[in-house]
Formats: C-alpha cells, sequence, structure tokens
C-alpha cells in the first residue's frame, strides 16, 4: 500500500463516510465506513443508501479501488445524515484482513454465512455459504441458493475473490431461514 492510501485511510477510519469506486468493469461503489484496513484490504462496514443505515460488512482489495470520495464536509448530505442518524460503525473483533484466505477463514469462526464475489470472472455473480474447507489455493463452503436452500459443496479459488461480504441483513435472513446444514459424508 502506498503511504498516501494509508494516510487517506487512517484520516477516514471510522469518523467518515467512505465512498470507493472499482476498476473492475461491471462492478460499481462501496460506500460505508472504513473499519479497517491492510496493505491488502478495506473492511468497510457498509451503509444502505436506500434506508441509510448500517448493513454488515465487506471486504475489497486495495488494487481494485478505482477513485475515492470522503463524505468529511459539512456541506455533504451524506454526512449530515450519518450524523443526524447518529450512525456508528463497529469493527468487527477478530476479523483478518491479512489476506483473502486469512479473511474468509477468520469470518467463518464469527459468522454463519460469508458472501465472495469473483468480480473480475463474474461481476453479477456471488456464492454464499459456509466454509466447509480450505487448502493453501481454494476453498469449499457449502452453497445456499436465494430460496435459503444448500445446494451442496462448491470449491472456489481465493485468487478469483475480490469482495467478501458478511453480517449483512441478507446474509443474516438467509442463515436464519435455512434448513439445519446438511452433513456431508466423510
Amino acid at each position: 500500500m502506498s503511504a498516501s492510501w494509508s494516510s487517506i485511510l487512517k484520516r477516514h477510519c471510522g469518523r467518515h463516510l467512505f465512498e470507493v469506486r472499482s476498476s473492475i468493469k461491471g462492478v460499481g461503489r462501496t460506500i460505508g465506513f472504513v473499519v479497517g484496513f491492510s496493505d491488502r484490504l478495506i473492511l468497510f462496514h457498509e451503509v444502505n443508501m436506500d434506508s441509510f443505515r448500517l448493513n454488515g460488512y465487506c471486504a475489497i482489495q486495495i488494487e481494485d479501488v478505482k477513485a475515492y470520495r470522503a463524505f468529511d464536509k459539512h456541506h455533504y448530505w451524506q454526512s449530515r445524515a450519518a450524523r443526524r442518524f447518529k450512525i456508528a460503525p463497529v469493527c468487527p473483533p477478530g476479523i483478518s484482513l491479512v489476506s483473502i484466505p486469512e479473511l474468509i477463514t477468520s469470518i467463518a469462526q464469527r459468522y454463519p454465512l460469508v458472501t465472495c464475489h469473483p468480480e473480475k470472472t463474474k461481476p453479477d455473480v456471488c456464492y454464499i455459504g459456509s466454509l466447509i474447507s480450505a487448502t493453501a489455493a481454494t476453498f469449499t463452503i457449502n452453497d445456499l441458493d436465494c430460496n435459503a436452500e444448500w445446494t451442496g459443496p462448491r470449491r472456489l479459488r481465493f485468487r478469483d475473490i475480490t469482495r467478501v461480504d458478511f453480517g449483512g441483513g441478507y446474509e443474516e435472513a438467509l442463515a436464519a431461514t435455512a434448513p439445519k446444514c446438511p452433513r456431508r459424508k466423510k
């Protein structure tokens, strides 16, 4: 990470609403409060702009950021709204931002589901599930579809994952309504 990125993220971490635009074709923006960062990853406590409420966490790779904007001045309505609604971001404990593999593993230890986005190869696709296993290059989740039904194991490559979401309303609703995860035969 460049010294300028580090100083920008330090200045706004947990303090101001922050937006990044992705350099990946077909992928939009992420907006929320930066609650953590490393040389490779930025962790946001996301803000749903339709309801203007916190809604889970998102980790993105710094290398995929094309542009950013900090809502750190009073003339931004977003800044005034965040103060008015007393939006207070929280950094989730125990989440590793060292690498995508460590990120996914640490999320799986604390949250029932993880959402993985392979945006460079499939910008409109995400995979949601519980972590089953991991190797140095790949990981397997028990895949959960949009109807909260388990569809079986799905192997993914860490290098394909550009964004990871967890702890949001959608993941919580799926986790709460899905049947008990079937046991795999050994």
